[in-house]
């Protein structure tokens, strides 16, 4: 099996495509803190309704403005930052506690595993979208209370996977010789399971991104989003002039589209690569 073999084409299109975009946010962050502000005055898209949906091409605007004025570069690369922070940092957290929750239900007592697939079948059985409003809806409509809301709603399905592996891994003969030779707990937790199950993990994870950012999208449509710069929320805005600037829509759709593309492409190819009977 060769490595050439593993590195698929597919993995390498979503690598070449997520690439462009790591740097468009990148980009984004040097001009947002240093070019046109400062860490302590960020740079933020300004309003000139002067040029309120002006067309790609006109006005010096790449890709035009969006119906308050706004360059829809900067607004589309501010968005770009935002998703990105956002969905990695809810997939962090949500596959943490999924991890750590499977874990768990192996080892621990028959109440907490009754409880576990309690938690687990409560949240399956409602679409995760209605969850996440229910909960804003007490919570408040804030970044703390989007991020939570897609916490809660997100690590049942890393949990049921890091189950399965933890089962799958508890059974191989070197974790019954490292029991032998007095290992604890917590040590074979973090020196063996976790290395064991994080190749699983860290391809779902990358799929994992992508639903993040298509949910908060979906609630950022809702006007549940947590930023102004929600790409969810620009769609909103978008609908209701789509008959004068039907460009805004479209480009918001394609670059939303590109991105999630590129990250399922990359963890459909990183699954390949990663998986030892293929080749």
């Amino acid at each position: 099996m060769s490595l050439q073999r593993k590195f698929t084409k597919e993995m390498k299109l979503g690598l070449g495509v997520l690439s462009l975009y790591i740097v468009w946010a990148l980009s984004w962050f040097v001009y947002k803190y240093t070019i046109k502000g400062t860490f302590l005055k960020p740079y933020t898209p300004e309003l000139d309704m002067k040029q309120e949906l002006a067309m790609p091409m006109t006005k010096g605007l790449v890709l035009g403005a969006d119906l308050l004025g706004r360059s829809l570069l900067e607004v589309l690369s501010a968005g770009l930052t935002y998703s990105l922070t956002l969905s990695m940092l809810v997939t962090i957290i949500t596959a943490s506690i999924g991890i750590l929750m499977g874990y768990m239900a192996v080892k621990a007592p028959s109440w907490f595993k009754l409880g576990f697939d309690l938690a687990i079948n409560l949240v399956f059985i409602f679409p995760s979208i209605l969850i996440a409003i229910m909960i804003m809806a007490v919570t408040g409509q804030s970044m703390k209370g989007l991020i939570f809301a897609m916490i809660i709603t997100g690590w049942p399905g890393y949990a049921k996977i890091a189950r399965g592996e933890a089962k799958r891994v508890l059974s191989l003969t070197y974790v019954e010789g490292a029991r032998a030779i007095g290992i604890g707990e917590v040590r074979m937790f973090f020196t063996i399971i976790i290395p064991a199950i994080l190749p699983v993990m860290i391809v779902n994870m990358v799929l994992g991104i992508s639903g993040v950012i298509i949910s908060e999208a979906s609630l950022g449509f809702l006007g549940l989003g947590g930023s102004p710069y929600s790409w969810g929320a620009m769609l909103s805005a978008a609908k209701t002039v789509l008959l004068e600037a039907p460009h805004i829509a479209m480009i918001l759709s394609v670059t939303m589209a590109g991105l999630i593309i590129g990250l399922n492409l990359f963890g459909d190819g990183l699954r390949d690569y990663l998986d030892p009977n293929k080749g």
